[in-house]
């Protein structure tokens, strides 16, 4: 069997995943695995290939006849569905944007934005994010960027920042994929709007190379990659086995969401409280968290700030920089190794003692109860 898959992105790599799960519970399959970025060279060697399946991306007219030459049984893992009467499996598109417009709506957002490719899983994620919201009678920001980001990326980060610019604020943007998702932060930043408290920003993939490599990282949906590769390989060897695949169009449902900073806002029209929450957030870990500092920038009593930030935020100042330090915590725990002493240093705290208090107080669980219950589900 061959596998005409990108090694170069997260999502390519969890469909061979999916698919080398389902090789491992069945016996009998010999794998070829090039490997291959997207646009890079179509795969000649097909033709002179001596093999029984193929599970391929067909994302253009050359490799669709390629294939189609071969005359073996095949399963298309694109959206592009080039060749007609062959069974394929994609994401569930509108499952996705469903998914992107319940997150920013569960945050308080009513401006909503997409930014996409010309690639038809873009276009339909568009589709059905700005049907959902017609629906509603909310208008989409839509921008759309050229196919080859490695030629235009500088012109293209200008054209974002004339977008963002021109947004009603604050508002919510679905990006088709996270790297997009990364170039609207980017764009962001460059144009001096706070990210999330102005501009959310929500990719898929949950590639964690981009997603945590942003600043502040990107929420991002979770397609099942897994399930899709899994899905893929079982049926390709039916079709070997000449039987007739049940359904030719198979959509995969996205497993959730992966919540980063990059969402972890409230959409607030307040310009003030909207800044007060952007300093909580800079400061909650660096132990330098003071009231004070934040009413030299905010024109109100302090009676009047505390008043309103908890109508705006459900929460008084000093209960969202511990839900901010306890959230820090937790990734701490969960996604490193660093002993407790290191987690209190990076978190704010001065002494173990009462960083482990604090948190069993906030969750019910020690630190390293919880370090241990992430290790055993992982």
């Amino acid at each position: 069997m061959a596998l005409l898959l990108e090694t170069s992105n997260a999502y390519s790599r969890g469909l061979i995943k999916g698919i080398y799960g389902y090789i491992k519970e069945h016996d009998g399959w010999d794998v070829y695995l090039g490997e291959y970025g997207r646009g890079e060279p179509n795969p000649e060697w097909l033709l002179s290939w001596k093999g029984d399946g193929i599970i391929a991306r067909i994302e253009n007219e050359i490799t669709a006849e390629l294939i189609d030459k071969c005359n073996l049984p095949t399963v298309d893992a694109s959206s592009a569905n080039l060749i007609p009467g062959i069974p394929w499996v994609e994401t569930d598109d509108s499952k996705i944007a469903s998914m992107a417009l319940d997150h920013l709506r569960g945050r308080g957002f009513k401006n909503f934005g997409f930014i996409g490719v010309d690639f038809n899983w873009s276009k339909w994620r568009y589709k059905h994010f700005d049907s959902l919201l017609q629906d509603m009678g909310i208008p989409c920001y839509h921008h759309s960027l050229s196919l080859d980001l490695k030629l235009n990326v500088v012109a293209e980060q200008k054209n974002i920042d004339s977008w963002l610019a021109k947004l009603p604020k604050p508002i919510g943007i679905f990006a088709a994929y996270d790297q997009l998702g990364r170039l609207v932060i980017d764009s962001s930043h460059r144009t001096g709007f706070m990210v999330p408290e102005e501009i959310a920003v929500i990719g898929v993939d949950n590639d964690p190379l981009i997603c945590e490599l942003c600043s502040p990282s990107l929420t991002s949906i979770i397609p099942d990659t897994f399930a899709t590769g899994y899905l893929a390989a079982t049926l390709l060897e039916s079709i070997m086995k000449g039987k007739k695949a049940a359904e030719l169009t198979n959509l995969i449902a996205p497993s959730g969401i992966k919540k980063r900073r990059s969402t972890d806002s409230l959409a607030i029209d307040d310009p003030y409280i909207s800044k007060a929450l952007h300093y909580i957030y800079e400061h909650a870990n660096s132990g330098s968290f003071n009231l004070n500092d934040i009413l030299d920038f905010v024109p109100m009593t302090r009676r009047v700030f505390e008043k309103k930030f908890l109508k705006a935020v459900g929460r008084t100042p000093y209960k969202e920089m511990q839900r901010i330090r306890i959230n820090r915590l937790k990734e701490l725990l969960g996604e490193t190794e660093l002993d407790l002493t290191e987690i209190a240093e990076k978190s704010g705290f001065e002494h173990v003692s009462y960083m482990s208090f604090m948190f069993k107080r906030e969750t019910g669980i020690s630190p390293i109860a919880y370090r241990s219950s992430k290790m055993k589900s992982s």
